[in-house]
């Protein structure tokens, strides 16, 4: 037995009893017909089975509707399967399963055309009435009856702002502005170096002297913004010196250049660091006197490189 004949048997059993008359009966070609559904009530694209049944004259044609209209929420899925009926010796007994699923939700009612019923006497077409099918939602109960949001608009309409945003923002341009120009007077003030490490050195000792710290009673820090000079001009004008050496290691590095007054620069950094680090005591006129051992050991470094190139000038000549 085929899929479509153990399908039939199960429900057309119900609807081969009360085949109804589809019109006014023609005293010449009596016909019955009727329709049951497998199931009453699918889900969405969920495939169901509805059975038509006509009874027509022995010797009669009967030619079943093809599909349902395929715009409609109802469709079949393929032409219909027909078969012969259990009352086929004593009439024209022909049964069609259409193949049928549904693509929305709600109750639709299904819609063929009408059957054609041809004999020798003519043809009579008869209407088909059929059932309606129950479509139900595949979606959880929860969301079966959401409503969706309306839209919101293009641009929402904004609230204004509070007065104190504005305040806050005064407020951090003025700091911007403050900080900007404090950065530019401070670039103004920074002293532009020559490439010249005597030169440089000269003009820092007289930018000191122009602070007169000793007039002011700052004896240590004018002793030791002269003796910071004397590093600095050490570390650009020997190359094993640098800036993060400490008073030890400056000493080492510095013993032995025969440019470098080492006795004054011992004496110097020796005097000083006790003020620098430890507060000691420094009367103005000490100040004074470290400011010129400081000065000094410069004048003294840069006249002696000047003499040793001017001798070493006409021998590479030479060579």
């Amino acid at each position: 037995m085929r899929r479509d004949d153990a399908c039939v048997a199960a429900f057309l059993a119900i609807a081969a009893a009360p085949l109804e008359q589809s019109a006014a009966q023609q005293p010449d070609i009596p016909v019955q017909a009727g329709a049951t559904l497998e199931r009453d009530t699918v889900t969405v694209g969920d495939v169901f089975r509805l059975a038509v049944r006509v009874h027509a004259p022995k010797g009669a044609t009967i030619n079943f509707p093809t599909a349902v209209d395929s715009l409609g929420p109802v469709q079949a899925l393929e032409p219909p399967s027909v078969r012969d009926g259990s009352d086929t010796a004593r009439a024209a007994d022909r049964i069609a399963v259409y193949r049928m699923a549904a693509w929305d939700v709600g109750r639709f009612p299904i819609a063929l055309g009408d059957a054609v019923v041809q004999t020798d006497a003519g043809d009579r077409r008869v209407t088909l009435e059929l059932p309606s099918i129950v479509v139900r939602t595949v979606l959880p109960k929860d969301t079966a009856l959401r409503v969706p949001k309306p839209a919101r608009p293009l641009i929402a309409p904004r609230a204004p702002m509070p007065w104190w945003w504005w305040a806050l923002g005064a407020l951090a341009a003025l700091l911007v502005a403050g900080i900007a120009r404090w950065w530019a007077r401070r670039r103004a003030r920074a002293p532009l170096r020559t490439g010249d490490p005597y030169l440089d050195a000269r003009k820092a000792f007289e930018r000191i002297e122009r602070l007169r710290l000793i007039e002011a009673g700052e004896f240590g820090r004018y002793a030791a913004l002269m003796t910071d000079v004397v590093r600095r001009y050490l570390s650009e004008r020997l190359e094993d010196v640098t800036l993060a050496m400490t008073t030890r290691e400056l000493l080492a590095a510095a013993r032995g250049a025969p440019t470098v007054s080492f006795d004054q620069l011992e004496e110097l950094l020796e005097a000083v660091d006790p003020i620098k680090f430890a507060a000691a005591a420094l009367t103005a006129d000490r100040a004074r006197a470290l400011g010129a051992t400081a000065q000094g050991i410069v004048r003294d470094e840069h006249d002696r490189a000047e003499a040793a190139r001017a001798v070493a000038a006409p021998t590479e000549r030479a060579a």
